[in-house]
């Protein structure tokens, strides 16, 4: 089975996913560092040279080799839910886990690290707040499809990793 965590840039799919798999026994996919690992150059490299449209297509290759993979986290990129059929993908082929965050509580997590992000960089904090806002509403949707969704304010991540546990658990019975 594949645990695709999904949710918006800095929700700690990557952080959580990681425990998950230690403690579920998976493997573990970060998409991002999977794609950067393919094209042989960094996410904000990828946008600059080749545009968001190619890096959006890196995502959806990399999807397809995913869902055939047993026994794996894979954290995707915030952006993979809005792809053309890539919720239909993710479901179909395993267990998808929104991690949902207010826009305030993302934009406390994102304000150090906005310049490694090519979508954020050069971004003051109110324009970081309402870019996020924006990009929630778009995504939302698509986020909104998953199996299971956690509301992940105000609680820490252990307590996210249990709750995804739980579920994994009456999956399999």
């Amino acid at each position: 089975m594949v645990l695709f965590l999904i949710g918006f840039m800095g929700c700690g799919k990557s952080s959580i996913g990681r425990q998950l798999a230690r403690r579920l026994g998976y493997g573990f996919v970060d998409m991002d560092t999977d794609i950067e690992r393919e094209a042989g150059m960094t996410v904000t490299e990828i946008f600059a040279r080749k545009g968001e449209p190619y890096f959006r297509e890196c995502e959806r290759e990399a999807l397809r080799r995913y869902a055939v993979l047993d026994n794996t986290v894979v954290a995707t990129g915030g952006g993979v839910p809005c792809g053309e059929g890539n919720m239909e993908t993710m479901n179909g082929y395993g267990v998808t886990v929104y991690f949902k965050m207010s826009p305030e509580k993302l934009a406390m997590r994102l304000y150090h690290g906005r310049d490694k992000r090519p979508l954020l960089r050069g971004k003051n904090d109110d324009e970081l707040l309402e870019f996020i806002r924006e990009r929630l509403l778009q995504r939302e949707p698509y986020y909104g499809m998953a199996r299971l969704v956690i509301d992940c304010d105000g609680v820490s991540d252990e307590y996210i990793a249990e709750h995804v546990i739980r579920y994994m658990e009456n999956c399999k019975s």
